[in-house]
Parts: C-alpha cells; structure tokens; sequence
C-alpha cells in the first residue's frame, strides 16, 4: 500500500455591499470587518472544493 498527500482546498465567497466614498476605502472597511469577526463566512457561502495531489518525491 502506498501513501499519498492530497490537498483539499475549501473556496468560501460572499458579496457583501459597502458604503464608502471610494473603492479603497469600502476594501479597508470590508478587511476591518472580517477580521474583527463581524463578516464571517461559513458552509452557505461554499463555493467549491478542489483536491490535489501534492508532488511526490521519487526514491531509488
């Protein structure tokens, strides 16, 4: 039996809407709000899964 590492990657995304005078500012606002845990996203805003296999090293 062989082993083999396979990365699972989760892709999460939300739309959320923004009030701010430019599109920099609606950006800082967006990342204060996530990372002060006030935009949380969670399994309803999935958006995919993909799984890859992660490079094998040959041995002799």
């Amino acid at each position: 039996m062989q082993e083999f590492q396979i990365e699972i990657k989760e892709e999460l995304a939300r739309v959320e809407t923004i009030q701010a005078e430019t599109l920099g500012e609606a950006i800082d606002k967006a990342m204060e709000l996530y990372y002060d845990q006030k935009i949380i996203l969670d399994a309803e805003d999935m958006k995919g899964v993909d799984f890859q296999p992660m490079q094998q090293e040959k041995t002799r």
